[in-house]
């Protein structure tokens, strides 16, 4: 079986450290890399009020990378390995937390022998117990088990990856000094940092799929108050929707019509919606536990994000953490069938795509469910039939938890008998 992405050029960290130089090279890296780390360390406690540590290192970073290719088998596989919570004590209990979390995302990737891209859903740090001098250096420790396999990754952030010792722009730093981050930061002028989208080509030279993720920010502005409140807005953007909503049109006109996944950390109000419609356990499998969910800003402010998603036709599914406690699949909530809450989108005319909460993975952050992982497989037919969605092929979706005890529960096709389909119960 494939054990990593087929890409053009495989690259690693090892490599482009130079790990193979002769040990007396190798001597005299460490020897400078010493001296470049107490340099910074001073420069931190001499001015507090510069940048965090990672900027007084070489701006190496990698903006190019090879193409996401479907497999032989016309098949693309994702991990999502949401909220982490790495950095959330420095000592003692959080550093066992960490190496647990590190644990559980090793266990994944052991099993999940096909994994083509992860992806870091939000709240990959917990900014709040961080230090100035290191928060964003938590990210090395995150991506360890990826590096180690050459699997690429790409993140969205979460409302605690920005706070008063953390901030987004940091952690957007710290990940493009690997060659395996595919995290982007598509257009600067739009509010947060990861809006953007990758194309996973297909065999015939076209795109396949278009992966969009996108940034719903919260938390606190940097250096700006220790108290760590939270003022930045908790929802993805108006000017993130209209640029969804022209880059899909950009791409329509460049390739045609072309399947999609989606990612975002903090649920949109929909989610709310179809949870006070109530989710039958046997068509929505999958934990539910937080109740009610928490969603981005109070159930309105994300409205021209939903709208966008509304007008997405092509978009299968979108994939959301933040809420630890839930783990389901649902379809989109008819208008009807909502609470009097202000969760509804009464505008919604017709169906969405389906709404999915990934696995809490990581130790940190509130919780003490089992962790786990979301498995998404991409599968492809009739990719070189012109007349199916213009050469891209029809894509089928389906979607399972693998438990950090290497079980596997609520494998699920997210097609149009979602909702019916009636699935037995799965237990690890």
């Amino acid at each position: 079986m494939q054990t990593g992405p087929r890409i053009l050029k495989r690259l690693t960290m090892k490599q482009t450290m130079g790990i193979h130089q002769r040990s007396q090279c190798f001597f005299v890296a460490i020897t400078t890399t010493a001296f470049l780390f107490s340099f910074a360390v001073l420069l931190s406690l001499t001015h507090p009020d510069d940048a965090p540590l990672l900027s007084y290192f070489p701006d190496t970073t990698f903006d190019n990378h090879p193409e996401l290719e479907l497999n032989e088998s016309q098949i693309f596989t994702l991990a999502i390995f949401s909220d982490l919570h790495y950095g959330e004590e420095e000592h003692g209990w959080g550093i066992d937390q960490d190496i647990k979390s590190t644990r559980v995302m090793n266990s994944v990737l052991d099993l999940e022998h096909s994994i083509d891209l992860v992806v870091l859903n939000g709240d990959l740090i917990t900014g709040e117990n961080t230090f100035k001098v290191n928060s964003s250096e938590y990210l090395d420790q995150i991506v360890a088990p990826l590096v180690d396999r050459s699997i690429p990754w790409a993140s969205t952030y979460g409302n605690h990856d920005s706070k008063f010792n953390l901030s987004r722009e940091s952690i957007y730093q710290a990940e493009k000094r690997y060659p395996l981050s595919y995290t982007q930061k598509m257009n600067a002028h739009l509010p947060g940092v990861t809006n953007y989208y990758l194309l996973v080509q297909g065999s015939n030279g076209r795109p396949a799929a278009v992966l969009w993720f996108f940034d719903s920010r919260g938390g606190a502005s940097y250096q700006r108050d220790p108290s760590n409140q939270d003022d930045i807005p908790n929802w993805v953007a108006d000017e993130t929707a209209a640029w969804y909503k022209a880059s899909r049109a950009q791409l329509r006109s460049q390739y045609g019509l072309l399947p999609s996944i989606a990612f975002v950390h903090i649920p949109p109000h929909p989610f709310l919606a179809a949870q006070d419609a109530g989710l039958d356990v046997g068509r929505f499998p999958g934990i539910n536990d937080d109740v009610p969910l928490a969603i981005q800003g109070e159930g309105h402010n994300d409205d021209a994000f939903v709208d966008s998603i509304l007008e997405d036709s092509l978009l299968n599914s979108i994939y959301v953490g933040h809420d630890h406690g839930d783990a389901w699949c649902a379809t989109w909530p008819n208008p009807s069938r909502t609470s009097s809450r202000v969760s509804g989108h009464t505008r919604a005319k017709k169906a969405g795509p389906i709404l999915c909460f990934s696995r809490h993975t990581g130790y940190g952050g509130y919780g003490t469910w089992d962790r786990g992982a979301r498995i998404v497989q991409l599968s492809f037919q009739n990719v070189d039939d012109d007349n199916a969605l213009n050469g891209s092929g029809e894509m089928r979706v389906d979607t399972w938890v693998r438990m950090e005890n290497g079980g596997i529960i609520t494998r699920v096709t997210l097609n149009e008998t979602y909702g019916t389909d009636v699935y037995a119960e799965q237990k690890p």
